[in-house]
């Protein structure tokens, strides 16, 4: 039997490792289920992160996320474990969206930041209603402070995060990031991100945008998504690369927007992007006339391209929203959106049907000519203006046209070999260098299978 000073002694080495294992086990996963829970609760009387610590968004933790930071007197998990600074810990429940901005500015940019909070905070509450955790980027990635270094912080940031999904287990990624400009202002909560993403049928897109207004680079970056995938990383890559690899190509005062367009017409890429009516998720305050204004119940205003009247449109939109935000977050069933998206991927498929039907139609290698140049002209219109539906459903009327010429005209069916149809087309390089706008019937690229 043991005598009563050793069994002291191991009551108190139990005790003491029972508070050790109980202190350290529990403390990472749990301050990161709190750490999320600011983000994802979907309570309407929560209060802002703003409510909660005015300076923590100005603590800069190293995953740049200010809906992940806690007030001051709570310990976040970077202060107990290094092995905890993944960014992106796994959630409570896992998200399907990410959101991702950033706030990074140079000498030569005016600021406004009480304003730049409040436009913030509208995708902060937005993002606690749906469960979508929030990462900002306030440092400068290049280091060097030059507005066009600025811009490719963009696709850099949007690689991290992506790398960071992709080193977990499939089960616990989230399946795609969003990423809107700091000149926002969420306008209608109603509208989840959840809503544009592409159905089952179309899980070969692996990114969606809106086109920018008014020519331009053809992309607006303001508002986009990218799906978590190896595609992925290897396009944000090449984007955040080219202004060092590519020095040929002119990317002017839009370097990012143009960056990403100049990858996006590349084989291997382009048949993964896909544009959307740029009003559903961007809609512009001032598109000088080639955009509608904005209306009630939309999701989004973005101040792009306003300068010094910047300022007041933004004070504008949040005093209307904070007065009278009945009048601006109208119910999804009340608005058009689910209308106009089930019929954007109608036409969608409907085109798809369409290029497969026109590639079956062969009597061994024989075609016509009319239709591989309708069936060309379908499928860029798909990769470039699927936003159009105009010029969509034109274009699957043209090559239904001519299907049904060659079927019930023997003089003008099946009677041209394939190779002859192309000698008559002209087709680009395959890294064509052209990174304006071009009109669809100026350039015509090859047309390929929708699989």
């Amino acid at each position: 039997m043991l005598s009563p000073q050793p069994i002291v002694y191991c009551g108190a080495l139990l005790s003491f490792a029972f508070f050790q294992f109980y202190i350290f086990r529990i403390r990472v996963p749990d301050i990161a289920r709190i750490d999320q829970s600011i983000t994802n609760t979907p309570s309407l009387d929560a209060p802002t992160l703003l409510e909660h610590n005015e300076t923590a968004a100005d603590l800069r933790l190293p995953d740049q996320s200010i809906t992940n930071t806690l007030s001051v007197d709570v310990p976040t998990p970077f202060e107990h474990n290094e092995a905890a600074a993944d960014p992106l810990l796994p959630d409570v429940l896992r998200p399907r969206i990410r959101q991702v901005s950033m706030r990074v500015y140079n000498a030569t940019n005016e600021t406004n930041d009480a304003l730049d909070a409040r436009c913030m905070a509208t995708h902060l509450e937005y993002g606690k209603r749906w469960g979508y955790p929030t990462h900002i980027l306030r440092q400068d990635l290049s280091g060097k402070g030059e507005w066009r270094d600025l811009l490719f912080c963009k696709p850099l940031y949007l690689l991290s995060l992506t790398i960071a999904e992709m080193a977990k287990p499939p089960d616990e990624r989230a399946e795609w990031l969003v990423f809107f400009d700091s000149d926002t202002i969420l306008l209608n909560p109603n509208i989840p991100w959840t809503l544009f993403l592409p159905p089952s049928d179309f899980s070969q897109v692996h990114f969606l945008g809106g086109r920018d207004w008014g020519g331009g680079s053809g992309f607006n970056a303001g508002v986009f998504f990218v799906r978590i995938s190896e595609w992925s990383v290897k396009m944000l890559t090449e984007v955040a690369a080219l202004p060092d690899l590519r020095k040929d190509v002119p990317i002017g005062d839009n370097a990012e927007q143009v960056a990403f367009r100049w990858v996006f017409v590349q084989v291997g890429y382009r048949e993964r992007v896909l544009y959307q009516p740029v009003e559903w998720f961007n809609s512009f305050e001032d598109s000088h006339g080639h955009l509608p204004p904005v209306q009630d119940g939309e999701m989004l205003v973005h101040f792009s391209g306003l300068k010094k009247h910047k300022f007041g449109a933004e004070r504008k939109w949040l005093d209307r929203l904070e007065r009278a935000p009945h009048e601006l977050q109208i119910p999804l069933e009340n608005t058009n959106y689910q209308v106009n998206i089930d019929a954007y991927w109608t036409r969608l498929r409907d085109a798809r049907d369409t290029m497969q039907e026109a590639e079956q139609f062969r009597n061994g290698n024989y075609t016509t000519r009319n239709i591989r140049l309708a069936k060309a002209k379908l499928q860029q219109i798909v990769y470039d203006e699927a936003n159009n539906s105009s010029l969509v459903l034109e274009a699957i009327n043209q090559v239904k046209s001519a299907l049904a010429t060659a079927e019930f005209n023997p003089a003008d069916g099946r009677d041209m070999p394939i190779a002859a149809t192309n000698a008559n087309i002209e087709f680009p390089a395959k890294r064509p260098q052209q990174v304006a706008w071009v009109p669809v019937d100026n350039k015509i690229k090859r047309a390929e299978v929708w699989e």
